[in-house]
């Protein structure tokens, strides 16, 4: 990859290219710029709907509307405030239903399989789970608020505590996990946004390393997020505070970063997945969109709406195999699934 020594960002609006050493512009271009800058912020209120009806018809060549699941409630198939969504080796939905303190598990065209977990901080109790992932044969769960990641077999029957914060050392003290993710080398990431890092774990949860602190310089994070490998095994990051994914290798060496946000004071990349066909879906809350990019931080589209509805909080994405894209809205308890171009057969609706 080539490494990006500075952030890019661009102002959509007005084409003007900024990096941290300042605009790039010839300066007598710059009374034109402040012109156009300033009629087309006039014009941004008025069209702010239509703009995102616009993207989310750009990305039909991307991406094709299936269907969406679930509500708001408690009963199976339903979601309180969730946060995450991933998939198992089988292709089932993994989603960490948040607001109920459990996890569920539902087949790829969202009918409810089976749930685990209850509100509680025993052994295999959940406060507030923000993420959870498959790995071989078992399902680890990162229990926010108790800061620990439990181990679950793949029928939700609880197996261990793979770490806490009371085991961790003195280094590792103030654990505050938020998501996990494996790399193909067998290390385990758990981001913590409290300490703006990532904690590296060994396959068997011994406690190698911390990766970043806070700051805005290569390999340092404010508030890293969700995470995702991809076919080559470098992992994808989140820096949400930032406005960037940040690429590490499987070990967790700083590659490059691939700037998300345009400046905008909203944006806050939350998420990422890494589909089959090579591209990145990054979930932007703050925004209330889905963005796909190429991994060269290249935008291809953006998802605003669904059916005419706007998205509310898409704070997850997960790619399947078979090209599905599952976008997780926390703000409306809703599972909304896209079917990426060239993909094979949609499973059926419910």
């Amino acid at each position: 990859m080539t490494q990006l020594k500075e952030p890019e960002f661009t102002d959509e609006r007005s084409r003007l290219v900024f990096t941290d050493g300042g605009a790039v512009l010839p300066a007598f271009g710059c009374l034109l710029a402040f012109w156009l800058l300033l009629l087309s912020s006039c014009a941004g209120t008025v069209g702010e709907q239509a703009a995102g009806d616009a993207s989310t018809a750009a990305c039909t060549s991307e991406l094709r509307y299936l269907y969406s699941f679930g509500s708001s409630g408690t009963m199976p198939g339903q979601f309180r405030s969730p946060s995450s969504v991933r998939i198992d080796p089988f292709q089932s939905l993994l989603v960490a239903d948040t607001g109920n303190n459990r996890i569920q598990k539902l087949d790829a065209s969202g009918r409810f399989m089976m749930e685990f977990g209850a509100p509680g901080s025993s052994e295999a109790s959940l406060d507030r789970p923000t993420d959870c992932a498959a790995n071989g044969l078992s399902i680890y769960v990162v229990d926010s608020v108790n800061e620990r990641i439990l181990e679950f077999d793949g029928d939700g029957r609880f197996l261990s505590v793979c770490v806490s914060s009371e085991g961790l050392s003195d280094r590792f003290a103030s654990f505050k996990p938020r998501n996990i993710a494996f790399s193909q080398t067998g290390y385990v990431f758990v981001s913590d946004a409290d300490a703006d890092a990532l904690v590296v774990f060994s396959r068997f949860w011994d406690p190698i390393t911390v990766v970043g602190g806070f700051g805005a310089g290569e390999g340092r994070f404010r508030q890293p997020g969700g995470m995702a490998p991809d076919a080559r095994g470098d992992l994808f990051v989140c820096d949400t505070g930032n406005g960037r994914l940040q690429v590490l290798s499987s070990t967790g060496n700083f590659l490059e970063w691939i700037p998300v946000c345009a400046g905008e004071p909203e944006c806050e990349p939350s998420d990422v997945a890494a589909g089959p066909d090579g591209l990145l879906y990054v979930a932007d809350p703050g925004s209330g969109r889905v963005m796909v990019l190429g991994q060269d931080g290249s935008a291809r589209c953006e998802v605003h709406a669904v059916n005419g509805e706007r998205l509310v909080r898409p704070c997850s994405v997960a790619v399947s195999q078979n090209g599905l894209v599952y976008v997780l809205d926390g703000g409306s308890d809703e599972v909304h699934v896209f079917q990426t171009s060239g993909s094979g057969p949609a499973p059926d609706a419910r």
